[in-house]
């Protein structure tokens, strides 16, 4: 199933707090991690100083508080776990499958479960709030609907007519005048 990842596990940018301005960028792959930093100084003489770059593969990040703390104060503590699960080979599958499969997927579920699903992460907020999620699941509840009138269900229909549980203001018929 790893072999399905791709090489960039993850990826994040920010500046340091202030006072400082230095500039981070950082960088979870298969094999390392990568954390590159530009000094910005307001000074002339410190302007000449180059980026630096700290490569570790995942077993030496494990045992480097040093930069466990740099990323904390930069990206904060959510980003820090986030990377530890990385690089213990803790992967979320779920978030990287293709946009259209989870689509298919969710299409199946009953709308709480869609609203529910919707507040894990902002992948699935996007996904769920997606009008292409929402023609799927319409379509498949109108095959739903016209599979029962095609075998001639003889019980109330109205446990399945999605119109009779409407609102009263979007059952009423409006009226205009010519």
């Amino acid at each position: 199933m790893t072999s399905l990842l791709p090489h960039t596990l993850y990826e994040a940018e920010g500046q340091a707090p202030s006072p400082s301005k230095d500039f981070h960028y950082f960088i979870v792959t298969q094999e390392e991690v990568i954390m590159r930093s530009w000094k910005i100084a307001v000074r002339t003489e410190k302007r000449t100083m180059l980026p630096q770059e700290v490569r570790k593969t995942h077993s030496e990040f494990l045992l480097e508080d040093v930069m466990h703390n740099q990323l904390q104060k930069i990206f904060g503590t959510d980003t820090v776990e986030y990377v530890l699960n990385l690089c213990k080979g803790h992967f979320d599958f779920l978030v990287r499958i293709p946009d259209g499969l989870k689509i298919y997927v969710m299409s199946f579920l009953d709308t709480n479960d869609i609203k529910r699903m919707s507040q894990t992460c902002k992948s699935f907020q996007k996904l769920c709030n997606s009008e292409e999620l929402w023609e799927k699941v319409k379509s498949r509840q109108d095959t739903h609907l016209n599979a029962i009138h095609r075998t001639g269900f003889s019980g109330s229909m109205k446990k399945y007519n999605p119109k009779l549980h409407r609102p009263a203001w979007m059952q009423r018929r409006k009226s205009t005048f010519f």
